[in-house]
């Protein structure tokens, strides 16, 4: 029996191509295991507009009650013991945003025997899955950076209203001896050092960044650079090492997947498209330097619209050059964000320090 062949432009293709690219899109995703719709997930799912008209979903966070409480049958009401609730507020924009493929033409098709569609859903999941990572990256950091392997330019500023927007002052944590980018050298790289500074930064932050709950445990991510990694992993003695790396054996959370290991509570990450800076960006002279991310619960969000949502694209596809070319195109209505409170990062630390390629 033949295999069945769908017209162009058919309704069950459309279906079928859409949610196959939205599979293959996932499973090559970093961030998409630090997503959900949960409170304590890093990454805020916000489905809000999937159903409803609009371009902008706002959300709050409720402050932690302070003060005293009122002994026996002494008289609350009137007094300090009854507290207003507080709540602060975000926003989110979406917008759509597409890719698309271009077959060259018959002849090119009748040379070697591709299946298009499945060369072009498999070559738009690759960028699809590239560019929600590089988006998050970039919203978390707050800053392009120097990487010239990202889809946007470098003047890249945002999208969809949502502009980046620099870390504020109380949230950002630099490296070695380091005070600002432009301080950082060589002698600032990632170390066990630097990580018992964030412990102790995270943990007595006023209001405190919400962890991530794993067993009853408080847990943070801190995701550094390829390049960092490696300073951090030749500053220990290889059997310090293996006892970071085993910390993170039988844990089922999705915190844990390829982490490095974990060291006082952090889970320690890497990738590669972790921002990067260098002497046009902020840094000294041929100085280089990148930002990893110490992130908690709602450090920032992602929200689809328009009946998209997380494993939704639109799917067209079309004949070009009067029915020459084949020519699909995924789409997706989202925004992204880094959550930001009362003038304040909630959610994370961000972390400046050196960061060169060791290799050169």
């Amino acid at each position: 029996m033949g295999a069945t062949e769908f017209a162009l432009g058919d309704a069950l293709a459309v279906q079928i191509w859409s949610t196959s690219l939205a599979h293959e899109a996932e499973v090559r995703q970093y961030w998409r295991k630090f997503m959900g719709e949960k409170g304590d997930m890093p990454i805020q799912v916000r489905r809000e507009l999937n159903k409803e008209a609009g371009e902008k979903i706002t959300y709050g966070l409720r402050m932690k009650l302070s003060g005293d409480g009122v002994e026996g049958d002494n008289i609350i009401e009137g007094t300090s013991a009854e507290e207003a609730l507080i709540f602060h507020s975000d926003a989110v924009f979406i917008d759509q945003r597409r890719k698309g493929t271009k077959s060259k033409g018959r002849m090119s098709e009748q040379r070697v025997p591709y299946n298009m569609r499945k060369e072009g859903r498999d070559a738009l999941a690759i960028w699809w899955a590239e560019d929600y990572d590089q988006q998050i990256f970039m919203y978390l950091s707050g800053a392009r950076g120097i990487d010239t392997s990202y889809h946007v330019g470098l003047t890249y500023t945002g999208r969809a209203n949502n502009t980046l927007t620099s870390p504020e002052s109380t949230h950002i944590v630099y490296a070695g001896n380091a005070t600002s980018l432009a301080d950082i050298d060589q002698a600032d790289k990632v170390n066990l050092k630097l990580a018992e500074k964030l412990v102790a930064k995270v943990e007595t932050l006023d209001p405190m960044i919400m962890p991530i709950r794993v067993d009853g445990e408080n847990k943070y991510v801190w995701l550094m650079h390829t390049w960092q990694a490696y300073d951090l992993r030749t500053s220990i003695s290889q059997g310090d090492w293996l006892e970071i790396h085993k910390a993170t054996d039988q844990k089922d959370s999705p915190i844990y997947k390829n982490s490095l290991g974990e060291y006082a509570g952090l889970v320690l990450h890497k990738h590669r498209n972790v921002v990067r800076f260098d002497s046009t960006t902020g840094c000294a002279s041929s100085m280089t330097a990148a930002r990893s991310l110490l992130i908690g619960a709602q450090c920032g969000c992602i929200a689809w619209g328009g009946g998209s949502e997380y494993g939704r694209y639109s799917w067209n596809e079309e004949k070009d050059d009067r029915g020459n070319a084949l020519v699909i195109t995924a789409g997706a209505i989202f925004g992204v964000k880094r959550t930001r409170y009362n003038s304040l990062d909630y959610g994370m630390l961000t972390v400046d320090g050196w960061c060169s390629d060791p290799t050169a």
